[in-house]
């Protein structure tokens, strides 16, 4: 057994455990523990054939002073080359085009050229108020750990909840519906396919506030992330007290008032434990009755939604912007989605300027058979879309190759991507909470408090940071 005692330990170096590491380093003996060569996760950047790809959706939005993202950073002088976009991404329907300006007139004009309506303004102006008002609420507290606690995190939303609370309770799809006094189907299939990025689940599904912080994520600033999403992660690790890459955790018991954490590189012993690995795939690391109990608690929330990705670089240089999402009419083949998020490096960023990544929603059961052939199916046609959309002639291709929920698993760890879908009956206190009853067992991650994403994500580490600052 390696001699090694910690105050904490991380398994999964993703947005939630690198970022918590960061934290935690600056107070405590601190090891983060990462399967792959780099940190990131699903918004990591890796090389293959010599070149180099994000591994997922490239978005860095929220990167606003006074926003938890931004004082992340600010608080811990990590800096990183980025880039600030006029837009979140450029829209392509049937033959319209809507450009997600950060600028509200900007967009306005836009979606009014697209889908003109009396009602616009006066909609998207609820959407872009909603979002500024809700970001700037800091005084949330969400913990699980006990009964006092759990009154106090009710609470602690009183804000959110006396200031929104005719939206929380109010069905998306209704509410727009009446809003627009019956909605064309092609623009709630623009809507729907906004939320599905950001929330990964349609209006139908949700309650309106949910909708307008999906729907108005564009109206906070976005980025270029230079390098790659890797690039923010190297920084990172310079803020950590000890990064072990490589080492993929098999197993974890509870020992003499810690955690005994095993890999084929040896024991590691440490007082607390944080978990960035989902819940769903935490369970696999356990025999310890207690965690698994109420690890299982949150299993209903596993819908087995991920990803199909496709990887392309390209021979030469293109003129194309960063952010694109392509809306058909049908579904693709072997998806869930009529629509792919199209993300491509900048010209003058050397290491990714040849550079594609495409991601599309699927679930986990649909490839259990027929594999290969499936996947060769759905990235023709990806392909086939890409072409006609964007003006890529096959010439311009230089490599193709493409990732399944199951190429996801034996890299990163984890088969469902994008976290819990943010739907209505998964609100009021059901998500796990960052702190556990648990003595040292601690969440971050998409599958815990608050959502995916960046932003999403960051609200759950700066809540444990607030969580353990009081210990």
């Amino acid at each position: 057994m390696n001699n090694i005692k910690n105050d904490f330990s991380i398994v999964g170096g993703g947005i939630g455990g690198s970022s918590i590491a960061v934290e935690l380093s600056k107070r405590y003996k601190t090891t983060l523990f990462e399967k792959e060569p780099y940190l990131g996760g699903c918004a990591s950047t890796f090389k293959k054939k010599g070149e180099y790809f994000n591994a997922g959706a490239t978005t860095f939005s929220g990167f606003d002073k006074g926003y938890g993202l931004y004082d992340f950073f600010d608080r811990n002088n990590i800096e990183f080359k980025k880039q600030r976009l006029d837009f979140a991404l450029c829209v392509l329907i049937e033959d319209k085009k809507i450009y997600r300006h950060q600028d509200f007139d900007k967009f306005l004009n836009s979606v009014n050229y697209a889908f003109p309506h009396k009602k616009n303004y006066e909609f998207w102006k609820l959407v872009y108020e909603i979002n500024k008002e809700f970001y700037l609420i800091n005084d949330y507290y969400y913990s699980q750990k006990n009964i006092f606690n759990y009154l106090k995190s009710i609470y602690s939303f009183k804000t959110v909840f006396f200031r929104f609370y005719k939206y929380i309770f109010t069905d998306a799809k209704k509410f727009i519906d009446k809003f627009f006094d019956g909605i064309d189907e092609k623009y709630l299939d623009f809507l729907d396919n906004q939320t599905l990025v950001a929330a990964q689940c349609k209006t139908s599904d949700m309650n309106f506030f949910t909708a307008a912080l999906a729907l108005g994520y564009h109206f906070q600033t976005n980025y270029y992330i230079y390098g790659g999403m890797g690039a923010i992660f190297e920084q990172m690790a310079l803020k950590i007290d000890e990064v072990k890459t490589k080492t993929k955790i098999e197993s974890i018991r509870r020992e003499n008032g810690g955690y005994l954490i095993s890999s084929k590189k040896g024991e590691f012993f440490s007082k607390n434990l944080v978990l960035n690995s989902t819940i769903f795939d935490s369970l696999d690391l356990f025999e310890d009755k207690e965690i698994l109990n109420h690890l299982k608690k949150y299993q209903n929330f596993d819908e087995a939604i991920s990803a199909f990705t496709v990887y392309i670089s390209l021979n030469d240089g293109h003129k194309l912007d960063h952010h694109y999402q392509l809306i058909e009419k049908e579904l693709f083949p072997y998806s869930i989605s009529n629509s792919i998020f199209v993300s491509l490096g900048d010209q003058k960023d050397e290491k990714m300027k040849n550079s594609i990544t495409i991601s599309i929603h699927t679930k986990t059961s649909i490839w259990r058979d027929d594999y290969e052939n499936k996947k060769s199916i759905l990235t023709n046609k990806i392909l086939e879309v890409l072409k006609e959309r964007l003006n890529i002639h096959s010439s311009m291709i230089k490599n193709v190759f493409a990732g399944t929920p199951f190429t996801f698993k034996r890299f990163i760890n984890r088969s469902t991507l994008g976290g819990i879908p943010v739907k209505k009956q998964n609100l009021f206190f059901r998500l796990a909470s960052n702190e556990t009853p648990i003595k040292g067992l601690y969440l971050v991650g998409d599958t815990s408090f608050a959502a995916q994403g960046w932003q999403g994500v960051m609200m759950g580490v700066n809540n444990l940071e607030k969580l353990l600052r009081g210990k």
